[in-house]
């Protein structure tokens, strides 16, 4: 029952009704004794049985796929190579390939035997495609999608191989020229102003090439026997607090949304980038509450394993359904930033925000009428890309 599935099954729509026609011609040639028809009909039905085992008996092909980078930024460039094994002859069967990217087909060119790329005979040829990345994550590519059909489209044959492959997409790096100016702490980290004062030891890390030697904190290093270096930091280092609108009623229900929220991801990640780059403390959440990652700061810019932990989550994160907001509270609301969609209440960010000595809402809106604007204290800036909204940064910050 198997195998008489499988002849079925490869039999095209056009080969079905090519072998009932041809048998009908057949029937009736012979019982109304016109040979001339009887042998046409007899031709169809060859026909169609000649491309079923021609498809059947497969290709003698062997393919192999490669895929470079492993990890690319969005819309980065990405590729596949096919290496087809064997050797390619003429004949009744062509073959068709396509490659599965995150569920959805991407055609592989495949040079024919009769091509001067690949020649009727050739042991071995290769084809590079394009991978498309329009989204962040685990990109899953594969298995290969292989068809093989006779050459009028009577039978055809679909297998799988190549097996699966992962490409990580991350957000494309958007570039932020600066920060705002934070506000002067006290020197214990309360949240005292201080017209004047110097700096707040941090933290201390192992002496490594290239560090100040004036910084070498001696107590620590004759106690411990290593060169320890202090981590300052001055009490006006801006802190900042970075919020991804996560809530996917914020951005627009409509075909653009999830490239909204992709320039939002993108601009937060980019501010995080900046302030970790800088030294300054950073504290990164999402509106919804379910993630928040916090980043000392570094006067000496030490890499720091909170920020790779921040590369992963930008790599992966997405929205949640629901429009609830978390308390954002009050630690560190220094300089905060919110990256939300165009359908955010900015009116309510103003009040939560209300405790911050700078607060600053950027929006990913499609055309806006109006770029800029200040609403009661807030920097309210509208862009439809991160890096419009980048450039509006830098206006805004005087950069």
């Amino acid at each position: 029952m198997g195998g008489v599935g499988m002849l079925v099954g490869a039999v095209t729509g056009r080969g079905r009704a090519t072998l009932v026609l041809g048998l009908a011609l057949l029937v009736g040639g012979v019982v109304w004794r016109y040979p001339v028809l009887a042998a046409l009909g007899a031709c169809l039905v060859l026909l169609v049985v000649a491309e079923l085992v021609s498809v059947l008996g497969g290709t003698g092909l062997r393919v192999q796929r490669e895929v470079a980078p492993r990890v690319v930024e969005r819309h980065g460039a990405c590729h596949g190579r096919v290496r087809v094994h064997g050797r390619r002859r003429r004949g009744l069967v062509r073959l068709d390939a396509a490659d599965l990217v995150a569920g959805r087909l991407v055609r592989v060119p495949l040079p024919g035997p009769g091509a001067d790329a690949a020649p009727a005979g050739a042991e071995r040829v290769s084809e590079t495609y394009a991978i498309p990345t329009p989204r962040r994550g685990v990109l899953v590519v594969g298995p290969l999608q292989l068809r093989s059909y006779g050459l009028t489209g009577m039978a055809a044959r679909s297998t799988t191989a190549g097996g699966t492959d992962l490409v990580r997409v991350l957000p494309r790096t958007v570039p932020i020229a600066g920060l705002v100016p934070g506000h002067r702490r006290a020197a214990a980290g309360g949240d005292d102003s201080l017209e004047h004062g110097g700096t707040d030891l941090v933290g201390l890390h192992e002496y490594a090439m290239g560090d100040d030697l004036r910084r070498l904190h001696w107590a620590t290093s004759a106690r411990t026997g290593l060169l320890m270096v202090r981590e300052d930091a001055e009490p006006s280092e801006p802190h900042v607090c970075v919020v991804l609108d996560d809530r996917a009623p914020s951005y627009p229900d409509s075909a653009g949304a999830a490239e909204q929220f992709e320039e939002a991801v993108e601009l937060a990640a980019g501010l995080c980038r900046a302030t970790v780059d800088a030294g300054h403390p950073l504290r990164f959440r999402t509106a919804s509450g379910r993630t928040e990652v916090v980043v000392p700061g570094s006067a000496t810019r030490q890499p720091r394993a909170e920020s790779q932990e921040l590369d992963l989550l930008f790599a992966e994160i997405d929205t949640v359904p629901h429009d609830r907001a978390a308390e954002l509270g009050t630690r560190d609301l220094d300089v905060v930033v919110v990256v939300t969609g165009a359908a955010s209440d900015v009116r309510a960010w103003s009040l939560a925000l209300d405790a911050a000595d700078s607060r600053i809402v950027a929006a990913v809106e499609t055309a806006p009428l109006v770029a800029v604007q200040q609403q009661q204290g807030l920097l309210v800036l509208r862009g439809g890309t991160a890096v419009s909204l980048a450039q509006l940064w830098e206006r805004a910050t005087g950069r």
